[in-house]
């Protein structure tokens, strides 16, 4: 009898245990930066309500079949040009929510903002690492949805590689980038120790489906952004770099990076601001919204 007793108490604190790890695992990731932004996906009726409540009536939903899965996005305006939202990692096309709310940038042309393959509403539901893959699906379903060329794209994080890669591969499609915070020099891509446990089949369980493609695409960046390494001298697009100074999750170097490996370019643009983090669309808006209007 004791010993059954000390075998259930072994168990009940087996999975005490294993219930603290997966808390304090939780609250670390919440805190450490494992996320690329601060926003994830909301429901069509919730956007709806917030375009309401600034007196806007609401976007336009759009889902457009790629071959293979398909690209959720969320559109408003319309004009020659095109500015699209890319978010990072993980993140929704909510990210970039009070962008298609700005009534300057509306008058600018359409305004879309996408999910990547992976999150949000976009399909497959799991992660799509490859940089060129994720250039070939969104490119597509915007071409589907009318939009041809005089694009503005912008990309936070895990998006500024993605950005870079639908200007090489569609460079008649892409009028500028605007590369937030981008995660681009293969050097510095280094995995923090809590990416290495979030592989553990309980701990991926324990998350969810946005943390863990995150994590999922992380591992294999530094590969993608070693191949992009030889596209990039190539680029001749406009591009206006944002890098805060005091980003702790995609560091300054990134920045340096890229005005070297970019030198080449006609127009490079290197916007470096002190006291600044990563969350440049939370903290410093007018920032992407001045990059947009010099652009454009």
């Amino acid at each position: 009898m004791t010993g059954l007793l000390k075998k259930k108490r072994i168990k009940r604190l087996g999975f005490g245990l294993g219930g603290l790890v997966i808390l304090g695992l939780t609250v670390v990731f919440l805190g450490s930066g494992f996320s690329g932004c601060m926003s994830f996906s909301i429901t069509e009726e919730e956007a709806a309500a917030q375009f309401r409540a600034h007196g806007l009536d609401p976007p336009s939903f759009e889902t457009r079949e790629t071959n293979p899965g398909s690209i959720h996005f969320v559109s408003v305006g319309e004009g020659e040009n095109s500015i699209v939202f890319v978010h990072g990692s993980p993140g929704s096309w909510s990210a970039f929510i009070r962008f298609l709310m700005n009534e300057d940038l509306r008058e600018s042309g359409r305004l879309i903002s996408v999910d990547r393959p992976g999150f949000g509403l976009s399909k497959p539901l799991k992660a799509v690492p490859s940089i060129e893959e994720q250039s070939r699906r969104i490119h597509e379903a915007l071409s589907q949805s009318g939009v041809s060329k005089n694009v503005v794209l912008v990309g936070h994080s895990l998006a500024g590689p993605v950005i870079a890669r639908m200007a090489f591969d569609y460079p008649d499609f892409v009028k500028g980038l605007i590369l937030v915070a981008p995660s681009m020099d293969p050097e510095l891509e280094k995995r923090k120790w809590y990416n290495y446990v979030a592989k553990f089949p309980l701990v991926k369980w324990s998350i969810s489906k946005d943390w863990a493609n995150s994590n999922d695409e992380i591992f294999p960046h530094k590969s993608e952004l070693i191949e992009l390494a030889e596209l990039l001298p190539k680029l001749d697009t406009p591009t206006i770099v944002i890098q805060g100074m005091e980003d702790e999750l995609v560091p300054p170097g990134n920045a340096d990076y890229v005005e070297k490996i970019m030198s080449g370019m006609d127009r490079l643009e290197i916007w470096r601001i002190e006291g600044l983090n990563h969350f440049v669309p939370w903290r410093r808006p007018d920032l992407i919204d001045k990059a947009i209007g010099e652009l454009l």
